[in-house]
């Protein structure tokens, strides 16, 4: 079965059980080292014991990692299925935590048409304006202009914006292919730059 990758349904459950076990390798590896330079100098005063302190570094950023998707977990199917059955062609993402400077803001799904950009967040009684003017000025500085984001807190009025996009006719909007992202049209750009922004 294929791992499931960023922006797609699963992918955080998938993720996080992933982080776990890269976080507990890269602490077994300065272990070792730690080990081996004890059994063979029968002290922990040499430089085994440097080096394998050392080794914790990396594996204590991974555990950065593990603790912030510690608390996550992948959308339910059955509303990741609800929202495919309004979505039709649109081009979409699930499951990501938008960054802002100062929040961040899980953001169960995404879709994008033309020059909108409609999200769906659990976060009820919060400012949203925040996450959604950062993926505007974030899209803007990366060459695409034009852009209106909306994240909705309330999932019927997500689903009837989902409908609206996904029964319109295709824009032409003029769009130079990026050369970061080779082969991708400009909804998919965008769905690339967004999925950037989150964690």
């Amino acid at each position: 079965m294929r791992k499931p990758e960023k922006g797609e349904w699963g992918y955080t459950d998938s993720h996080k059980k992933s982080q776990i076990l890269k976080t507990l390798l890269f602490f077994l590896i300065p272990i070792a080292i730690f080990v081996l330079g004890y059994v063979s100098t029968g002290t922990k005063r040499n430089y085994f014991t440097i080096l394998a302190i050392v080794g914790c570094l990396p594996a204590c950023k991974e555990m950065v990692n593990v603790l912030m998707f510690l608390k996550r977990r992948s959308m339910p199917k059955e509303l990741y299925e609800e929202i495919e059955s309004h979505a039709g062609k649109l081009t979409r993402a699930y499951e990501l935590v938008l960054t802002t400077y100062e929040k961040n803001y899980p953001v169960h799904s995404l879709v994008i048409c033309g020059n909108e950009v409609a999200g769906y967040t659990t976060m009820k009684n919060t400012d949203l304006r925040p996450v959604q003017d950062h993926i505007v000025k974030m899209l803007k500085e990366n060459g695409i202009s034009g852009i209106h984001a909306h994240i909705f807190p309330d999932l019927k009025v997500y689903l009837d914006r989902v409908d609206a996009l996904a029964k319109r006719d295709p824009e032409e909007i003029p769009f130079t292919p990026d050369e970061r992202f080779p082969g991708m049209n400009r909804e998919q750009c965008i769905r690339q730059l967004v999925l950037s922004l989150s964690l």
